[in-house]
């Protein structure tokens, strides 16, 4: 038979008919579902179709026209209908429809807040480089002056013990360094700048007092 079809669906009658109405569905479905009424050459797919409903009309018939039998195939179709509230069933679905979409909602939730640390991670690790970076450079150029400052004291002090050999070791260095970092010259003329502008304010500030 059918899924999900009674022997009541299958001869079209409903649970409360008489037995003349069992009677008058059967001879009606039954020459409905006949195999005998295919046409000549039918495929075998179709022949065992034809020959399965009218085999669920006959089964639905047996049935239902032995009182004993029918009695015994309502009480048992009842009590699935009991069991098996059609209300019931759905509520059960909408509930579960809702904490899939909830369940679907919270891990969505969850990989976006992962997504977001691994993006603040990221972000962090980029600028613990980048400070890294900048205080290696500050040192490096720190170094470098101070090594400037000691290879110009040298030079000066030769100078004096022999000016005709004075030897500009230290310009040398300085033009180096200023082609292999001009941000240093382009920082040390800023900072010349912000002296010189510091200077003429205070002196400025002098006069008008």
């Amino acid at each position: 038979m059918a899924a999900r079809r009674n022997l009541y669906d299958i001869l079209g009658i409903p649970q409360n008919a008489t037995a003349d109405d069992i009677r008058k569905a059967y001879k009606l479905k039954a020459l409905e579902t006949h195999p005998d009424k295919l046409a000549p050459g039918s495929e075998e797919e179709e022949i065992a179709a034809a020959e399965s409903k009218f085999r669920d009309v006959r089964t639905a018939f047996d049935v239902l026209s032995d009182p004993a039998k029918r009695k015994a195939y309502d009480n048992g179709l009842n009590f699935i209908r009991r069991r098996v509230n059609p209300d019931d069933v759905q509520a059960k679905l909408a509930r579960e429809r809702a904490e899939w979409q909830r369940q679907a909602e919270l891990r969505h939730q969850e990989r976006m807040r992962v997504l977001h640390q691994e993006i603040l991670a990221s972000q962090k690790r980029y600028q613990d480089t980048k400070a890294q970076a900048e205080l290696r450079y500050q040192e490096k150029m720190k170094a470098m002056e101070e090594q400037l400052q000691v290879n110009h004291k040298a030079e000066v002090a030769a100078a004096e013990e022999k000016p005709e050999e004075a030897y500009t070791l230290a310009d040398e260095m300085l033009s180096d360094l200023r082609r292999r970092a001009p941000e240093w010259e382009i920082r040390k003329q800023k900072v010349l700048r912000q002296r010189a502008e510091r200077m003429n304010s205070t002196a400025s500030a002098t006069s008008v007092a």
